[in-house]
């Protein structure tokens, strides 16, 4: 009895060792998938709309089941000129946006090479 005791123990160990290293590496791994992110609407940003000096991202962001990261931030340090984007990693490439910016004259029909 005292056997199937510790080895019921053993299990639980490492069960939870086992929970608690997977949520390190999902932790992880949505760090660089934000930072990716936050690059790639920069280039975005910067490439199709005019009189950007700065973009300021809020902390908070959300991984999809689709593996995309949902992102969002202000321009020029405005918190009233929002923009927000879902970013692409299988494509890279911001699938939806808003951005509340004024576009480049050569970017307004068509989303500019970024």
């Amino acid at each position: 009895m005292r056997k199937y005791i510790i080895i019921l123990i053993v299990l639980c160990i490492i069960a939870f060792g086992g929970i608690f290293m997977e949520k390190q590496i999902v932790n992880g791994e949505k760090e660089e998938l934000y930072i990716l992110a936050k690059e790639r609407m920069t280039d975005f940003i910067k490439k199709n709309y005019k009189d950007i000096k700065s973009i300021d991202y809020s902390d908070d962001c959300e991984v999809n089941p689709m593996r995309g990261i949902d992102i969002k931030g202000y321009l020029n340090g405005d918190k009233q000129k929002e923009i927000w984007g879902i970013y692409d990693k299988t494509n890279d490439e911001i699938g939806s946006f808003t951005v509340d910016a004024e576009k480049k004259p050569e970017c307004e029909d068509k989303i500019c090479e970024y």
